[in-house]
């Protein structure tokens, strides 16, 4: 008797927990006056025992509870902007209950909405309330567009976005924005906010092909400053946002497998990474070292054509709030292990005297790269509410890249050298195999507090602690050389000839250390008065400032290794590395007379002030920054004939007023003004020669170099007919002076100069809108700039060359037409998400021409990528992503001459997401 009561206890149990798991009470949350689908919205059940369950709303704005008891409860609404929702329901029993809110949106939004309160841009809908909400000129991707896109770093996603592009190096291995046609100089790139310290030797910006997209909760790229936003952004901003702790607990796991195409057609160039030393022999051994031949490797130069690899991708986040919500952490890890090539044609032009200085080919080079490219990073969020009125954020952020790269290089000279072409198919030809490899790291601290002081006073402050290096250990270059000639097979000087090859001779080999550190300190704070206007009105006063203290070392020592020669002085034939024998040239190395070794510093002071009217019908927002700039450098060793450092010190008022009219809750039209300034390239500053690694030329730096400001201007319209859509269409207007560009100022070697006034101008288009389950999205701009710069031409009558002439051209990088279109599919009952992405970009200026009418071109390209991805069971999501289904090539000409065509072909993977 007591086992069949167990038994029919157990079984009533069962059938009991068999229906509470069947209860579900849904509904969707909807905005009241635009009707719009609020994603990220928190839905909060509390049962008569007071325990309470919450869910996120999705992009369709709709939740579900899908295992509740029934019974009565009471729900919170809770969303950014909006009056929280509060009311009583009752679920039924064995049934589902489905309810619909609609949320009142605060009019007096400054002053109601809690100072701790975010919008969600991780979903497009968000993303695209953020926009409408801005007090500036801004446009945003969020994460769940990254995801589906074919993209998988913030470089390939930003090229996507309207009025930018991207500049990448002749190896492909590092990526700046150019934004509305300004190169990289003009703009800045933040992360969460802030400026970062920088790994790239040269520059003050991050390469964003380093940053993989799995880290970043959206991309802001902002197109007009206001007052508490730094000044040196001409061109724009590039606001990297990490991912945020989220109100439910989150886990994401993703992998993928993918190769390169090129890959297909010939082998991968590898070489052995073991004995490549990290320090160089002054380095290791101390100044007064004489170097041996033994003490340079060989296996770096030892090239092996292997079967590439394929590319992998893998990633992890996890968060969730602690401690009743008081507590958010966000984890985000990422890692990419990629191997991409190029094959390429580059062909040198030179002036021809006998043509009035127009170009005519000097060389005739092919080119094959093998790059693998492993980029890492790791992001932690940490969030504390002490209390209501207080709360305290960390972030950190910590990015490691690793390069390998083998570079084959076989130049053909067709003017002079050696005896110089005789007949078609001869010539002194020069082959250079080069390894290259690099390690870049970058961390950011961020510490940060808000703090209400009272009902009209809030406090902010930031500490910001930033490292960055750059390691370029070894850097080898072999050249050898033969030539190809005619033998005539008879005695006839104009009869039949044959071709004849020379060996292969041992030139010379170039080893070259060079590392630099970047260390960068903040401090910014802010103190905000809020109160109400009649009107339904909301007045902020604001003021606050910045101090940056930066610091950048760079050192670097290079070797010439020559090859030994016969008793009787005939040079050296090459078979292979191993067997080569060579003296070293320099045997002390040039660390104590090369120029490229300095230390630079960078002090930038900032104070604003800033005011924001806030009506039903109008925003304004306006005030002044003025930033106050010392910079310079200092030679690491005294050199009597040069300049040995420089100091330089500048202030600048930069007032700035962003108009928002809203004659309606879907549409804004903006105006604004802002005054903004670009500081010098720190190795623009140096007057060292540092010669490209990836073509004939080498740049210098200019001390007299001055920083460059401008006057924007921008109208922009902008309409949001739903949730997720958007149509906006946009003026700007820019004029630079001081602009900086690079001059060739002899032979292959460029200086960065200040030329005359620059104007930029053009306008942008931007859409999103769906059809049902078929969506349209992209991006059109027009662009337009004028420089005048000093060009030479040649005199025939008098043999001498000119440069009293000035030519009209556009800004270095600005390409004229650029059009981004996706299509779009998305069925929410098939669990399905499709994207296919034309991108067009039409002409730019590449390189500036010494010559008067000409200059190298970078001709229209066309890309086409697909990316899908379809739910599956148990919170899996299977994707794919290609890219480059067109096999564009890049294109460079001069006037009739093409001196470029390099391809890189199709890259394609297929991965699986888990999310929970």
């Amino acid at each position: 008797m007591k086992v069949f009561r167990f038994l029919l206890t157990a079984l009533l149990a069962g059938v009991a927990v068999s229906g509470y798991a069947q209860v579900t009470f849904k509904g969707k949350v909807i905005g009241r006056t635009k009707q719009e689908k609020l994603y990220g919205a928190v839905v909060t059940v509390t049962d008569a025992r007071g325990k309470a369950f919450n869910v996120l709303t999705d992009d369709d704005g709709e939740f579900k509870f899908k295992r509740l008891a029934a019974g009565e409860y009471d729900i919170k609404v809770e969303f950014v902007g909006f009056d929280t929702y509060r009311s009583h329901v009752t679920v039924g029993a064995n049934k589902e209950t489905e309810v619909r809110v609609e949320l009142e949106e605060r009019v007096k939004e400054l002053v109601d909405v809690q100072v701790f309160g975010k919008l969600n841009s991780e979903e497009e809908a968000g993303a695209r309330d953020k926009e409408q909400r801005s007090h500036n000129i801004v446009n945003i991707i969020s994460a769940k567009a990254m995801e589906r896109s074919p993209d998988i770093n913030a470089a390939n996603v930003l090229q996507r976005m309207s009025g930018l592009t991207i500049q990448r190096n002749g190896g492909g291995d590092e990526a700046y924005p150019i934004i509305r046609g300004l190169d990289p100089r003009y703009n800045n790139t933040l992360i969460n906010g802030v400026k970062i310290a920088s790994p790239d030797d040269k520059s003050r910006f991050v390469p964003l092909n380093i940053v993989p997209s799995d880290l970043l909760g959206s991309i802001e790229v902002h197109k007009s400053l206001t007052p508490e936003m730094e000044g040196d952004a001409i061109g724009g901003t590039v606001n990297m946002v990490m991912k945020d702790a989220p109100e439910k607990e989150t886990w994401k796991v993703l992998g993928s497998v993918g190769y390169s195409a090129i890959f297909f057609d010939r082998k991968y160039l590898s070489f052995a990474h073991k004995d490549i030393q990290q320090k160089s022999l002054i380095e290791k051994n101390g100044l007064g070292y004489t170097a041996q031949p033994g003490d340079f490797s060989r296996s770096n130069l030892d090239f092996k054509q292997v079967t590439s690899p394929p590319n992998t991708v893998g990633s992890l986040v996890y968060g969730r709030r602690f401690l009743k919500s008081k507590l958010g952490l966000m984890t985000a890890v990422s890692f990419q292990d990629q191997y991409y090539g190029s094959n390429s044609t580059f062909n040198q032009a030179a002036p021809d005297v006998h043509a009035k200085g127009a170009p005519t080919y000097s060389d005739y080079a092919t080119r094959a790269f093998s790059t693998n490219q492993l980029n890492s990073g790791l992001t932690i969020h940490l969030d504390y509410a002490l209390n209501d009125r207080n709360k305290f954020t960390l972030t950190s952020m910590s990015l490691y890249s690793f390069l390998a790269q083998a570079r084959e290089v076989i130049d053909t000279s067709l003017l002079g050298g050696n005896g110089g072409r005789t007949v078609p198919g001869t010539g002194p030809v020069g082959k250079d195999y080069t390894s290259v490899t690099s390690r870049q790291f970058l961390e950011d601290i961020k510490l940060e507090g808000k703090h209400v002081l009272s009902n009209h006073f809030f406090f902010d402050w930031t500490g910001v602690y930033s490292y960055a290096t750059k390691r370029t250990p070894d850097f080898a270059d072999l050249t050898i050389n033969n030539k190809i000639d005619t033998v005539h097979t008879t005695h006839d000087p104009n009869g039949p000839y044959a071709f004849v090859v020379t060996p292969d001779y041992f030139d010379d080999i170039y080893r070259i250390w060079q590392h630099n550190v970047d260390k960068d300190y903040d401090v910014l704070g802010s103190l905000a008065y809020r109160n109400g206007l009649p009107g339904n009105g909301s007045l902020e006063l604001k003021a606050g400032g910045l101090y940056r203290h930066k610091t950048r070392y760079n050192i670097e020592d290079q070797y010439t290794l020559k090859p030994t020669t016969s008793s009787s002085g005939i040079k050296q034939e090459f078979t292979d590395i191993n067997s080569a024998q060579w003296t070293v040239y320099n045997s002390a190395g040039t660390y104590e007379y090369d120029l490229n070794n300095y230390r630079l510093y960078e002090d930038v002071t900032a104070g604003y002030g800033q005011f924001r009217l806030s009506f039903p019908i109008v925003d304004i927002t306006g005030g002044a920054r003025v930033e106050k700039t010392k910079q310079g450098y200092s030679l690491n060793n005294f050199h009597p004939t040069g300049i040995n450092g420089i100091d330089k010190d500048y202030t600048d008022l930069l007032p700035s007023i962003d108009v928002k009219y809203k004659p309606s809750v879907r549409t804004n039209i903006r105006l604004s003004y802002y005054k903004a300034i670009a500081r010098p390239n720190y190795y623009d500053l140096v007057p060292a020669v540092r010669y490209s690694t990836s073509d004939a030329t080498s740049t210098q730096g200019n001390p007299d170099l001055r920083h460059s400001i401008a006057d924007n201007y921008d109208i922009r319209y902008e309409w949001y007919p739903g949730a997720d859509e958007q149509i906006f269409g946009g003026l700007f207007y820019k004029k630079i002076k001081d602009p900086i560009e690079y001059e060739l100022v002899g032979g292959t070697q460029y200086e960065p100069v200040n030329v005359s006034d620059a104007t930029d101008y053009g306008a942008e288009l931007a859409f999103t809108k769906f059809f049902g389950a078929i969506g349209f999205t992209g991006n059109y701009t027009y662009l337009y700039s004028k420089v005048y710069s000093t060009k030479s031409y040649y005199d025939l009558s008098s043999g001498i060359s000119n440069k009293d002439t000035l030519e009209k051209r556009s800004l270095q990088g600005q390409t004229d037409h650029t059009l981004n279109v996706s299509l779009l599919y998305r069925s929410k009952k098939h669990k399905l998400f499709a994207e296919v992405a034309f991108q067009y970009s039409g002409n730019s200026l590449a390189v500036v021409y010494p010559i008067y009418g000409y200059n190298y071109m970078q001709r229209p390209q066309s890309n086409l990528a697909f990316s899908a991805e379809k739910e599956l069971k148990a919170h899996f999501t299977l994707f794919t992503k290609f890219n480059n289904l067109l096999n564009t090539h890049v294109k460079q000409e001069i006037g009739s001459l093409r001196v470029v065509d390099e391809q890189t072909k199709l890259n394609f993977s297929l991965g699986i997401r888990y999310t929970h």
